[in-house]
């Protein structure tokens, strides 16, 4: 197809705004760090629409968008909470943050080889890096032990079997 490589080039989208997000995140830009996470997101919505609107979806597709996402969900939220609001609650902070980091892995792992369906189980690894990003807007109001709930509640929901809807067909709509 004419078209195919626009999905793949919003997934390396993605997976680019996630790693800069990083990078942010180690020079202690907080809100540009953010920024990156919200543009991965709005990468990681377009792979999908458009692979689904030209007719491309692919197994290749599939995982080149969970390795992204894994990036710029994953580890850019969990980094970036840990060093801005989390630095200073010695062990707790780095284990909340691989526990989220490991329950978003297991969510994407478990998202690929499930059957395609009407909605998701278990929270999407992009809904909970959004949210867990978000913290940072709240800012020093939000005290390190709620972050910590709010990090394990969505580890929780990830890995969970409730079920969450997806806008996947939302387009489809007249």
């Amino acid at each position: 197809m004419k078209w195919s490589w626009l999905p793949s080039m919003c997934t390396l989208g993605n997976l680019g705004f996630g790693s800069i997000s990083l990078l942010f995140t180690i020079e202690e830009r907080y809100d540009l760090a953010l920024l990156m996470i919200l543009l991965a997101a709005i990468c990681d919505v377009m792979d999908g629409l458009l692979a689904r609107m030209l007719h491309c979806t692919s197994d290749f597709g599939k995982q080149l968008d969970s390795l992204a996402d894994i990036i710029s969900f994953g580890i850019a939220p969990a980094f970036l909470i840990l060093l801005y609001r989390l630095e200073n609650v010695q062990w707790v902070g780095p284990v909340a943050a691989v526990a989220f980091l490991i329950c978003g892995a297991l969510r994407l792992a478990r998202f690929n080889i499930s059957a395609p369906s009407k909605g998701f189980v278990g929270m999407p690894i992009t809904a909970a890096g959004l949210l867990l990003s978000m913290t940072t807007l709240i800012g020093e109001r939000l005290k390190p032990e709620m972050v910590i709930l709010i990090m394990g509640l969505l580890s929780i929901l990830m890995i969970s079997r409730v079920p969450f809807p997806s806008f996947k067909k939302f387009g489809n709509r007249k």
